[in-house]
């Protein structure tokens, strides 16, 4: 890849809303380099992004394609940067790849142009509470530690600008930016994947391709680098094989070579490292992620104090099962990142019984059977957007002879959900959990915007019945 931008041409493909081809624009606006904006959104679906951009040094300089893709636009270009939302099976990256143009995204640019160590978190589910975790715990003692990547609180191209070669960044990495990454033989020094879970069938032919892209987190390691994995997850407690990294595990149930629970102590290579008495997060999955967490810390040299220092303040990553707070006698709980039947089981079974269940959105082609196990254990009303998961998750809730009386389906909005959870809360119920289990694209812009509107809905209630 290269590493001096001035006057060289660069194509964005996919400008899109959460932020991260912002960061990459505004970094090469920065390092004068020439733009070509391309994306399938017209210019009024890409207003807040572009409104953004126009009030950047130089954005004047930028081409802007949109509305469609021109196969022009892919010829004579140095390289391309493409974003999460591109299929990597695009005609037009295709062509470009004919051409022997360099196709890039944000994770292979900020790996190749930082020259620390990097660690670098993946997984189906947990890899920003896990990222989050580390972060806190190396901030102790590395002051100029910085989170960064899919976690979208902090583009990797942000950070980039403000590193230092000692700071141990913690990046998120999805398993599109690592496709990019294998592409180029790279993998982070330390590299942590929480689990593999049925996910994003939506975006890969099958399950297996999915599962490979998670490996590539490990894959290109060094024997200098280190490995952690999850050996409870069927899938990743054989992953080691697939590594040159010298190889730790976390696990919930038995001893490893890593970090393991026992007698509600957290121990590292045998040693203990800190009681869990005081662990706010809720629930055996947040376990696991913290497990994973000690490990890199203990990697790193950090003390045993400040990783209980870091993780007994720790109360959890906004939208992933976060509490809100009460309404009347019910905790209120907001796990919008919620995106898998997976995750809306891991949400039930952590909070307090029983519970109203608000869930639906669109599918990924993913199996709803476990979570509707859940849901017959904890939930006292389940009530389903409009969508395709509730086309899943019907017909396995009637296999499992839930009482339909305890079910209200095709809400067509938030608001109307919100307003019939409260409607129908009894004194049995303990409290209320928005976990859509399924993607946000029918109804809201993102799993984040879904997660603000929810935050709205429950404040603003409250804030009325004060007046």
């Amino acid at each position: 890849m290269i590493n001096n931008f001035k006057d060289k041409k660069v194509l964005v493909m996919g400008l899109g809303l959460q932020g991260g081809a912002l960061s990459v624009v505004k970094w090469l606006l920065k390092n004068k380099a020439i733009i070509t904006i391309t994306d399938i959104k017209n210019r009024q679906q890409l207003k807040v992004t572009l409104d953004k951009i126009k009030k950047l040094p130089r954005s004047k300089t930028i081409k802007y394609t949109l509305n469609k893709h021109d196969l022009a636009d892919f010829e004579d270009q140095d390289l391309i940067v493409q974003n999460p939302g591109v299929p990597k099976e695009s005609k037009y990256l295709a062509k470009a790849r004919r051409l022997g143009i360099p196709i890039v995204n944000e994770a292979v640019m900020f790996f190749g142009l930082y020259k620390g160590k990097v660690i670098g978190v993946t997984g189906t589910r947990g890899k920003s509470t896990t990222t989050t975790l580390i972060h806190k715990i190396l901030k102790i003692k590395i002051k100029h530690n910085q989170l960064a990547g899919n976690i979208a609180v902090n583009p990797m191209l942000k950070a980039l600008d403000t590193l230092k070669p000692t700071s141990w960044p913690v990046i998120e990495l999805s398993s599109w930016h690592l496709e990019n990454l294998a592409e180029y033989n790279r993998s982070p020094h330390i590299a942590v994947i929480t689990n593999v879970m049925m996910d994003h069938l939506n975006r890969y032919k099958n399950f297996n391709e999915y599962k490979q892209a998670k490996i590539f987190n490990i894959q290109h390691q060094k024997s200098s680098d280190y490995a952690v994995l999850n050996a409870d997850n069927k899938y990743t407690k054989n992953f080691g094989k697939y590594t040159k990294a010298k190889t730790y595990y976390f696990s919930l149930t038995k001893k490893v070579k890593g970090c393991y629970l026992q007698n509600n102590f957290i121990y590292f290579n045998n040693k203990p490292v800190m009681s869990t008495n005081k662990i706010k997060l809720l629930g055996q999955h947040n376990l696991a992620n913290i497990l994973a967490a000690v490990t890199v810390a203990k990697i790193i040299g950090i003390s045993n104090t400040n990783i209980a220092k870091a993780i007994n303040n720790f109360r959890g990553v906004d939208y992933r099962l976060q509490y809100i707070k009460k309404y009347k006698h019910a905790k209120i709980y907001n796990d919008s990142t919620s995106t898998t039947p997976d995750a809306g089981r891991a949400a039930l079974l952590a909070v307090p019984a029983k519970t109203i269940l608000i869930t639906g959105g669109v599918d990924k082609g993913l199996d709803y059977s476990s979570m509707t196990k859940a849901i017959k254990q904890k939930a006292s009303l389940v009530i389903i957007l409009s969508g395709s998961v509730s086309k899943k998750l019907l017909p396995e809730l009637n296999k499992i002879k839930f009482n339909k009386k305890n079910i209200i389906s095709n809400i067509s909005s938030l608001n109307k959900a919100w307003q019939l959870a409260k409607k129908n809360l009894s004194d049995k119920d303990k409290s209320i959990l928005f976990s859509p289990a399924g993607a946000s694209f029918n109804m809201f812009d993102n799993e984040f915007d879904r997660a603000r509107q929810f935050d709205k809905l429950v404040n603003g209630t409250q804030k009325k019945k004060k007046k």
